[in-house]
């Protein structure tokens, strides 16, 4: 064994010193066609068995141990995911990993790796995995690998016979701390020098053997926080130069704010990354109750991004919450949220199972990730294969641009349009029916639409959108269109997403009433743009506001018409900084009506 070692040690840096000179062809593809796709998480060992020779002490009454599933499981199930209506495969690691527990866990999820070159027996064969690639591309499904390069599984031989590949053994200890995030062990996983050379062009490597053998249509990038910034540039360029802008690089960077995001989809060299900010207010809204006014923010942050379009969008995965579990178990919930899922910007991704309904905590016991199901008579299976199939069939749902048209406690509609279609949904998120009736600034629509999706009727007259809506229901109106029929509109709406200021601007009169704040007390409004002061609590940053009664703090300010911001007021004095309890203030900048927004603080 120790020859072999030592062996494939001195194949690996002999071929470190080859020049990467054979560059794959570059496809005619667009980045812009993943706008179009639906893709699938298949968790190999929780999908389907489908060769039991292969099983290894599979017990799939053991949430940590093998279940059995493999490749040849899901080549038996392709048809599965052809009746569903998914357009491509995201297919977990199937690298040869450790072969035995550690403690109590099996390495089920393939991301305990030990050799990056080869399949794992307990997953199936080369062979296999050459023919699931011949059968994805005859049927016109796109295949996602998962790349795994921040670490390798525990005990690996690579990593004993190769110690100066790999930082130091310290595990991380401040999860917030950037330095140890990219240069430390998670969980005691042997962790790459990342920023070394020969591991570089170790992975550059790796990444061409597997493109070489299966022609994948991008990859799927593991744990980004944990790898240094330099890494992913170096080998994001390397792989895009050598298969092209259209080779998908979908990065997993766990991270609420759109912001740090942003910045590492540029710095990074990233074309797509998992849209965690977006998830976190799904989560809050549909789930959770929270004010839809919060999705609106979400996405008017889309401007920022290079294009929010290529954001893969998502319920839940393999180190989350099911969705459902989130809701309580309350499919009304659910099937709201995967509405928006298949309506809104993004390139959606199912998790294996969500359309099943597949319940389950990720913590203490990873529930999550429970074996499949496979019924396609299931309502929600039925459901979710309908709003796939709509979303399939308009161009734009798919690629159109987003246009905020109304949000509220709990009511949200948002249009997606392209200059020769216009598709508007409406959220009803209450636990009551409720009336809706909103502005429609778009020309030459007929005056009754009827959802694709359900059987709610609106009336479109005088301008504006009217129609009844049940508690947490939705509807989806695609609007028959001639070509060419809302160019002017899509000019419009495009301007002012490249330029805020494209509709002018307004002055804001925020005014807050506050009863019991001490004397001394200096107040100030803060929030999510520099005007207000980028969330900043020091005086000379946030927005001061002027005391003008007994109870009464206003602050002026001008904003772009349209704009959707948060903030939050808090004060200070001799001692300490006070915030406004309860949750952020979250409105629009209104072209008509009041000037005025009003806040309360509210002792809780």
């Amino acid at each position: 064994m120790k020859g072999l070692l030592i062996m494939k040690k001195s194949l690996t840096i002999a071929l470190l010193l080859v020049v990467l000179l054979s560059a794959m062809p570059v496809k005619a593809a667009s980045i812009e066609d993943w706008k179009d796709q639906i893709l699938y998480f298949v968790f190999i060992d929780r999908f389907a068995n489908g060769n039991k020779a292969n099983d290894h002490e599979v017990d799939p009454s053991d949430i940590n141990g093998f279940h059995g599933g493999d490749i040849a499981g899901l080549l038996n199930r392709l048809d599965y995911l052809e009746k569903l209506g998914v357009t491509g495969i995201w297919l977990s690691p199937f690298f040869t990993n450790r072969s035995a527990r550690f403690f109590k866990h099996q390495p089920y999820h393939g991301y305990w790796v030990h050799d990056f070159w080869s399949v794992d027996p307990r997953f199936g064969s080369e062979g296999e995995l050459v023919e699931l690639r011949r059968r994805t591309s005859q049927n016109g499904m796109r295949l996602l690998l998962d790349m795994v390069v921040n670490h390798m599984g525990y005990d690996a031989p690579f990593a004993e016979a190769n110690p100066e590949w790999f930082n130091p053994p310290l595990d991380i200890a401040d999860w917030n701390d950037t330095e140890q995030l990219t240069n430390r062990r998670i969980f005691g996983l042997p962790d790459f020098a990342s920023q070394k050379p020969v591991v570089k062009t170790f992975f550059k490597l790796v990444a061409r053997h597997w493109i070489d053998l299966l022609q994948p249509d991008g990859f799927r990038l593991d744990a980004v926080k944990h790898v240094p910034l330099d890494f992913w540039q170096d080998f994001n360029s390397s792989v895009l130069a050598e298969n092209g802008s259209d080779f998908l690089l979908l990065g997993e960077y766990l991270h609420g704010d759109p912001k740090a995001a942003l910045e590492i989809w540029k710095k990074g060299k990233f074309n797509s990354l998992f849209d965690f900010p977006l998830y976190y207010s799904m989560k809050d809204v549909f789930a959770e109750g929270a004010d839809m006014r919060r999705l609106a923010s979400r996405i008017y942050f889309d401007r920022n991004y290079p294009d929010a379009g290529l954001l893969a969008t998502f319920l839940d995965n393999h180190d989350l919450d099911r969705f459902i579990t989130s809701c309580g178990g309350d499919e009304r919930k659910y099937r709201l949220a995967m509405a928006f899922l298949l309506s809104a910007r993004g390139i959606p991704v199912l998790c294996y199972g969500n359309e099943q309904g597949l319940a389950g905590a990720h913590n203490p016991e990873p529930e999550n990730r429970r074996s499949m199901v496979f019924d396609q008579e299931s309502e929600l299976f039925k459901f979710t294969s309908e709003l796939i199939e709509l979303r399939k069939s308009s161009p734009a749902l798919r690629r159109g641009l987003h246009c905020h048209l109304h949000a509220d406690a709990t009511s949200y509609a948002f249009a997606r349009l392209m200059p020769d279609q216009l598709a508007i949904a409406v959220f009803n998120n209450g636990e009551e029916s409720r009336q809706i009736d909103i502005a429609l600034p778009f020309a030459g629509l007929p005056k009754l639409l009827d959802s694709k999706i359900g059987t709610t009727r609106a009336l479109v007259r005088q301008g504006r959108l009217q129609m009844f809506l049940l508690a947490k229901s939705f509807a989806v109106f695609i609007v028959d269109s001639q070509p060419g029929q809302h160019e002017k509109s899509f000019r419009k709406w495009q301007k002012r997403f490249f330029n805020e200021k494209a509709w002018g601007t307004r002055t804001v009169t925020l005014k807050l009433k506050a009863s019991y704040l001490p004397e001394k007390a200096r107040v100030f409004f803060t929030g999510n743009f520099p005007e207000l002061g980028d969330w900043s609590s020091e005086g000379r940053k946030a927005l001061p506001m002027q005391k003008i009664s007994d109870d009464e703090y206003v602050a002026i300010v001008k904003m772009p018409v349209g704009r959707i911001f948060e903030g939050k007021c808090f004060y200070r004095d001799e001692k300490q900084t006070v915030w406004q309890p309860g949750d952020n203030l979250i409105a629009e900048v209104a072209d008509t009506g009041s000037e005025y927004i009003h806040m309360e603080w509210k002792n809780l």
